[in-house]
């Protein structure tokens, strides 16, 4: 009688576990403008000619396309600290940073790329760079949220942006 019990228990928790929707990930894609430096600290490091790293914290708005996801709340401002491998005019970057949303959630991630530095004349240059990053879970809303995607931007003296696209489970 008590095998019959457990079957019956088991039998009942893989149905209610079929009937429940599966989590699924969203495409979700935006944009970062508006960056500000908030910091940066840099050293030469004398291994190879032009080989600078680099530390800095900065913030940029974030504005969602499409309103699924974390989008669904709109806009936000995102704090990040990264640190930069230069070597000439190619770069390595890895950070990590906070999404903070106007209800007060908080998103985390975390990313990494490459970027290629030309140089123009009269001292204005334009940096292009791609890379990748990974949600990392956050506080409320974002407290499960999963998800990845990519990211190219384009920066010149007087202005900056990256496009991303990914997806997200909440």
């Amino acid at each position: 009688m008590q095998t019959h019990n457990v079957s019956t228990v088991l039998a009942g928790i893989l149905v209610l576990s079929l009937s429940l929707p599966a989590a699924t990930a969203e495409k979700t894609s935006g944009v970062n403008k508006e960056y500000q430096m908030l910091s940066e600290t840099s050293t030469t490091v004398p291994d190879k000619p032009d080989h600078v790293v680099k530390q800095f914290t900065s913030l940029h708005k974030t504005v969602c396309q499409g309103g699924v996801g974390s989008c669904a709340l709109g806009e936000s401002w995102a704090s990040e600290v990264a640190q930069q491998d230069i070597i000439g005019t190619d770069s390595t970057i890895r950070g990590y940073g906070t999404n903070h949303y106007q209800n007060g959630d908080l998103g985390y991630y975390s990313f990494e790329g490459a970027a290629k530095t030309t140089m123009k004349g009269g001292g204005d240059f334009e940096t292009a760079a791609q890379g990748k990053y990974t949600e990392l879970g956050g506080t409320g809303k974002f407290k499960t949220v999963k998800g990845s995607g990519t990211y190219t931007c384009k920066f010149t003296p007087k202005s900056g942006q990256c496009d991303w696209q990914g997806d997200e489970e909440m």
